[in-house]
C-alpha cells in the first residue's frame, strides 16, 4: 500500500525544474493526493490550511504577490513555508522573487517550476498522484475454469488453491 510519494518522484514525472538546487528533495514526502493554491494563505488566512498537500503558484498568486511589499512578502512567506509544506511548484515559467528564495532556503522547502498553464498541470499532477498513492492489497488467489465458467479461488499462500 502505497501511503506516501517523494517530491524527487513528483520531479521526475511531471519533469519539473528545481528551482532551489541546494535543497535536498530526498527526504521530502506527499501523503495526499491533491494540491492547494495557497491565495488565501498569501492574503493572511490560514484557517483550515492544507500544509500537507503540493503548493501550486498560478498567474492569480503571483499577480496578487507582486501588489505585496517588501516586509508584507516576508511575512506570509515566513507563515506559509513554517508549515513545512512538501514543495511549491510555480506555473507558467514563473520565477519565485529573492524572498521566497530565502525563506524557502531558511525552512527547506524545494521551490519547483513548469511551463505548463495552471490548470494543465493541477489536473496531470492530481490525477497522476490519486494513481501513486491510491491504497492497494495483494491477495493469493487462482483461476479455474469450470465447465466454462471462471471462478476464482483465494484463500493463503500454500493451503492448496491450485489442487
Amino acid at each position: 500500500m502505497a501511503e506516501e510519494l517523494k517530491v524527487d518522484k513528483i520531479i521526475e514525472k511531471m519533469e519539473l525544474k528545481v528551482l532551489t538546487p541546494d535543497i535536498d528533495t530526498a527526504d521530502k514526502i506527499v501523503t495526499v493526493p491533491d494540491i492547494n493554491r495557497p491565495a488565501l494563505q498569501l492574503a493572511g488566512f490560514f484557517d483550515h490550511f492544507d500544509s500537507e498537500r503540493v503548493q501550486v503558484i498560478g498567474r492569480v498568486e503571483a499577480a496578487y504577490i507582486a501588489t505585496m511589499d517588501k516586509e508584507t512578502k516576508l511575512e506570509r512567506y515566513e507563515q506559509l513555508l513554517s508549515y513545512n509544506v512538501p514543495c511549491i511548484v510555480y506555473c507558467r515559467g514563473q520565477e519565485a522573487d529573492e524572498e521566497m528564495v530565502e525563506m524557502a532556503r531558511k525552512y527547506q522547502i524545494p521551490l519547483l517550476q513548469t511551463s505548463k498553464q495552471t490548470s494543465s498541470f493541477e489536473a496531470e499532477i492530481i490525477r497522476w498522484m490519486k494513481v501513486q498513492l491510491a491504497p492497494c492489497i495483494s491477495i493469493h488467489g487462482v483461476l479455474v475454469d469450470v465447465y466454462g465458467e471462471g471462478v476464482l479461488i483465494t484463500g493463503e499462500s500454500g493451503i492448496g488453491k491450485s489442487e
